[in-house]
């Protein structure tokens, strides 16, 4: 059988009609609401939301308190806005986002520190490990915080509900509502506002019968435990599981990388598995600050130059002749579908796509023939390398990296039981059911991921209703006719509304770059406006016809995306609801999605506007 042909066959294996329904999106389902608590905030040092809003009103609203809110709070600031004059709301007990919600042992960035932390050149930080582990990302972030005195913006246990503008007097309301204690609602007004709520921010659980049933301790790897299991972030001693019997379900990111703490310290670990993992060679190690001055941080501009470099090895044109970073990584050019192909030779229409499918599979089956050689090398048990194996290319699936992973099924008290792509049965008061075995469990620990990035808009990613112009909902206005922005940063029917993608805009594989890279945009494009309005009052939006034109230059440049079209079920592909896309559907698709020709090019183009200086396709009104 072919490559192609198992890869079919596997897929067809997780295929359900319910795709992203199957699972349970803990953020607005009551019965679930538990499993997303706070297990790190400390009340007492946040500060009341009504101090903070004195006069209920600021400049900037920033919308998250992840990397992303913080790099859009930085640009902000070099803009001309003062630090003051920003409130950076979360629902979090701190800043860092998805790095202060996760801490579960062994969590680290899979994309090398050096690239993945923002701003080291500003802040002359040196990362500690070549991939940093969440603590220190966590550290890093309070850091950036400080130095750009932006601690004290920070409205924290803080939910936005409803976004409403104002065409009167040129603003945004907004009702807040804060939970520190007794719940208090705020209805302030702002002038600009930036959405900017992170990819992988609401836990979600397989729908599962029976997990409310469970009697014992039962939580989401992204509020893991210590409590539970003993230890903590910094001393992952887990002795608390030394006679427990543990249930891991999930073999993603997160899984990948805590499986091996917990299979150190667990009675026995259970790794239940619906699609195996891609795992590649990782190769961690401490940073040497020398090494780092003189081959990392060389020269001015060192740490743009390393990721446009790490950005060149996702084509299937030539490839640079130099590989700064030298990780697997820029070994995996099949992940073009996902990050946007540059190759000039690259398809444009659909039918492109058979020759393009055909070559791009030439080109990944190398890599991925390798990963599965890999599991044949680690595991000594044949038939769990089986299970073990993935079965799709690289672009269907985040790819992973760790060196241990693999390992941990040679362990006498690690089980992997493979459910055949169809998951958990049931769950009962103490134990776990795949089809006619039951395993009884003290602890279950679902690493099963989070609500898609993408799909929805950013009113559902941030869990509230944006009203813009003429009483008109983004969440009706974008199901019915897609999103309408310049750039991905400003929609024509919502002023003074900055987004921060990936809708009409690029990705990159380091999502905190492409963060900044449209942090760094808005941030042009509101300072230019102010200068515009020379101290007047001002909105500032896209044009419709500079809308229109945006959305067909990223629907002529779509095709190479369509590859994930076919995919095994994942996060990527809305769990294989986009193959089902209608075709009257597909156009809208495809001129709302990823700039498909690389976050490069997609740089390139936005760069040459701002040079030109003439601010083409936006209105400043006063």
């Amino acid at each position: 059988m072919s490559a192609q042909a198992r890869y079919a066959e596997e897929r067809s294996k997780r295929l359900r009609d319910d795709g992203v329904e199957q699972f349970i999106d803990i953020s607005i389902s009551e019965r679930f609401q538990h499993f997303q608590n706070d297990p790190w905030v400390e009340k007492s040092s946040i500060k009341d939301a009504k101090e903070m809003f004195p006069n209920n009103s600021c400049e900037m609203l920033i919308l998250g308190a992840g990397w992303g809110g913080l790099l859009y709070a930085v640009r902000m600031i070099e803009a001309g806005i003062k630090p003051e004059n920003i409130r950076i709301v979360d629902t979090a007990g701190g800043f860092g986002g998805t790095w202060y919600y996760n801490r579960y042992p062994g969590l680290s960035c899979d994309i090398e520190s050096y690239l993945y932390l923002p701003l080291l050149e500003e802040t002359g930080y040196i990362p500690k490990h070549r991939y940093s582990y969440g603590q220190e990302i966590r550290n890093y972030a309070n850091l950036v915080a400080e130095r750009y005195g932006i601690s004290d913006s920070a409205v924290f246990l803080t939910t936005a509900e409803r976004l409403e503008w104002n065409e009167t007097s040129k603003e945004w309301h907004a009702k807040l509502t804060q939970r520190k204690g007794d719940p208090q609602t705020l209805n302030v007004r702002a002038k600009f506002v930036a959405m900017v709520n992170g990819v992988l921010s609401w836990p979600k659980l397989p729908g599962i019968p029976g997990i409310l049933d469970y009697q014992g301790s039962l939580f989401h790897s992204s509020r893991w435990d210590y409590s539970v299991t003993g230890g903590s972030q910094e001393e992952p001693v887990l002795d608390k599981l030394q006679d427990k019997r543990v249930a891991v379900i999930g073999t993603g990111a997160s899984a990948v990388q805590l499986a091996s703490h917990v299979a150190r310290w667990a009675e026995h670990l259970y790794i239940v598995q619906r699609t195996p993992a891609a795992v590649d060679i990782r190769d961690q190690r401490q940073t040497d600050p020398e090494w780092f001055k003189k081959e990392v941080a060389t020269s001015k501009g060192w740490q743009r130059e390393r990721s446009r470099n790490f950005h060149q090895h996702f084509t299937t044109a030539e490839l640079p002749t130099v590989n700064l970073v030298g990780d697997q990584w820029t070994h995996a050019q099949g992940m073009v579908p996902i990050a946007g192909n540059p190759d000039p030779n690259g398809p444009k229409t659909p039918g492109d796509l058979p020759t393009y499918m055909e070559m791009l599979n030439i080109l990944d089956l190398p890599r991925q023939t390798r990963i599965r050689s890999r599991v044949d090398q680690i595991v000594s048990d044949h038939t769990v390398a089986e299970k073990l194996k993935p079965w799709y290319p690289t672009w269907c699936k985040r790819p992973c990296f760790h060196n241990e992973y693999l390992e941990t099924f040679n362990r006498k008290n690690v089980t992997l039981i493979d459910t055949g792509g169809k998951g958990i049965d049931s769950i009962t008061r103490d134990s776990i059911t795949v089809g006619s075995q039951s395993y009884p469990v003290d602890i279950v620990i679902f690493a099963t991921g989070f609500r898609p990035p993408y799909g929805g808009t950013p009113a559902e990613k941030a869990n509230l209703k944006i009203i813009g112009r003429n009483g008109l909902s983004m969440t009706q206005e974008w199901e019915n006719n897609g999103p309408s922005t310049l750039h991905g940063v400003l929609d024509c029917n919502f002023p003074n509304l900055f987004l921060s993608g990936p809708w009409q805009a690029s990705t990159s594989g380091n999502f905190l770059f492409n963060d900044d890279a449209l942090a760094t945009h808005s941030a042009y494009i509101l300072k230019e406006a102010k200068r515009r309005a020379d101290g007047r009052h001002f909105t500032v939006v896209s044009t419709p016809a500079a809308v229109e034109d945006w959305g067909m230059q990223v629907l002529m440049r779509s095709a190479p995306m369509a590859a994930i079209i076919g995919c095994t079920p994942s996060y990527f592909n809305l769990e294989g609801a986009i193959d089902r896309t209608p075709p009257q559907d597909q156009m809208k698709m495809a001129r709302s999605g990823l700039w498909g020709t690389g976050i490069e090019d997609f740089l390139k183009y936005i760069e040459a506007w701002r040079k030109e200086g003439n601010m083409m396709g936006i209105e400043v009104l006063v």
